[in-house]
């Protein structure tokens, strides 16, 4: 029994109560650790619960009466260019005025004009007309480009000089 160490008081030892107590003091003390570590454990489990269903409610839209547009809004919104809508009912709510009222606002008059300014400046740069058309050369134009030595090599450039060519001499014998 030298190497195994027995729970029993061998022979000779006696025990004292300072060392039944010490064994039962570390015994509590593992007790309360073991309770506090649960309670701890169990607090943040009820605030991740309490987090996660709040961020389920702000993933949700809410629909509020601000996003309802009352008649008069709606015709004050009416002057006012779709992609600007948002920009006035940000201003609206940011001034805690009406819709209407910002509308008429000469900072929103500003912000609105310079947009549409924009808008017009655009519009009118982008007016090129794209590509345009290649024009159809005739045959006769067609021959007197070959014969001024200008022809490109080109199979389709070939293949239509050789067309007017011959619709050329098919013209002629008509």
């Amino acid at each position: 029994m030298d190497t195994e160490e027995s729970l029993n008081p061998q022979d000779g030892e006696e025990t004292t109560p300072e060392d039944t107590e010490q064994p039962n003091q570390e015994l509590i003390k593992a007790q309360e650790l073991a309770n506090n570590q649960k309670i701890r454990a169990e607090k943040a489990e009820s605030e991740l619960k309490k987090l996660k269903s709040q961020k389920v409610e702000e993933e949700q839209p809410k629909k509020t009466s601000e996003d309802n547009f009352s008649l008069k809004d709606i015709r004050a919104l009416n002057s006012v260019h779709d992609e600007d809508v948002d920009k006035v009912v940000k201003y609206a709510k940011l001034e805690n005025i009406s819709i209407p009222e910002a509308v008429r606002s000469p900072i929103m008059q500003v912000i609105l004009k310079e947009a549409d300014e924009q808008r017009k400046t655009a519009k009118a740069a982008n007016t090129g007309g794209g590509k345009r058309g290649v024009s159809k050369l005739s045959d006769e134009a067609i021959l007197a480009e070959v014969e001024k030595g200008n022809i490109s090599e080109k199979y389709e450039d070939i293949e239509r000089f050789a067309e007017a060519r011959h619709n050329l001499r098919m013209e002629r014998k008509i």
